[in-house]
């Protein structure tokens, strides 16, 4: 019965590296409301929706060996509650992931979409 704690505190981070696995391996190549990184600053245009999702692709990569290390020490600490607690921290890192990728779209490209050159240089 306690492999069952296991597969439930590290399971979700498992997950979340798999799918950014197969996002990475796979990007959407145009902009849709079904698969890939949807918000509104990434849907603006292609440009931005090519950078959202390679950046939402290493978040998800981020997110889940996060979760996957939080799950497997909280299973150590205590069994019983690490599936509760691997999903919050999941949840919660997902939240700055999230923050994180919106940033750097903010960082990069402009309220229209257009990138932004800071000193001259394309990011």
């Amino acid at each position: 019965m306690e492999w069952v704690f296991f597969l439930g505190a590290t399971g979700p981070g498992l997950l979340f590296i798999i799918f950014s696995w197969y996002y990475r391996a796979f990007p959407p190549k145009s902009i849709n409301f079904i698969y890939g990184y949807r918000t509104r600053k990434s849907m603006r245009n292609q440009e931005t929706w090519d950078f959202g999702n390679k950046i939402g692709a290493k978040m998800f990569f981020y997110v889940g060996v996060s979760s996957l290390i939080v799950g497997a020490a909280t299973y150590f600490i205590s069994p019983p509650w690490s599936f509760g607690i691997s999903i919050f921290f999941l949840v919660v890192a997902a939240f700055v992931g999230i923050f994180w990728c919106e940033q750097q779209l903010a960082d990069n490209f402009d309220k229209n979409g257009k990138r932004i050159h800071k000193g001259g240089k394309p990011n």
